[in-house]
């Protein structure tokens, strides 16, 4: 009996880091296009985030998105640095949003690609704007 609960323990445990890390929660096959400006920038592990205020770019896109990213070391690869970003860059984001509403209201999204401030771009830069 103790044996069969520590697996189901082990188990759960495994699927709920599993479950953490899965980006099934996000449309991957809609990409929303945010233009606005960058509030706050978090280099952090597991996942770096950008918290960007929406404006222009239809109404879908305005308002206060939170774009969840991959870990610092793989957006290093992409061009990614600490610095990159700061509060008050002007940027374009696009990203891919949740599949359903966030049960507090909150909208976010999956990072796909960027237009910087100085007009470079990383990740893929493309919206089907529906």
């Amino acid at each position: 009996m103790m044996r069969s609960a520590t697996t189901i323990i082990a188990l759960s445990l495994c699927l709920t880091a599993f479950a953490h890390h899965s980006v099934a929660v996000f449309d991957g096959r809609r990409v929303v296009k945010i233009e606005g400006t960058v509030t706050e920038f978090r280099w952090i592990n597991p996942h770096a985030y950008i918290e960007i205020e929406g404006i222009g770019a239809g109404e879908s896109a305005a308002g206060h998105w939170s774009v969840e990213m991959q870990a610092p070391n793989s957006m290093s690869g992409e061009g990614w640095k600490r610095d990159t970003l700061t509060a008050g860059s002007k940027v374009t984001v696009y990203a891919n949003p949740l599949r359903s509403p966030d049960a507090a209201g909150r909208r976010r999204a999956l990072y796909a690609g960027i237009i910087l401030p100085d007009g470079r771009t990383l990740g893929r830069i493309e919206a089907d704007n529906r």
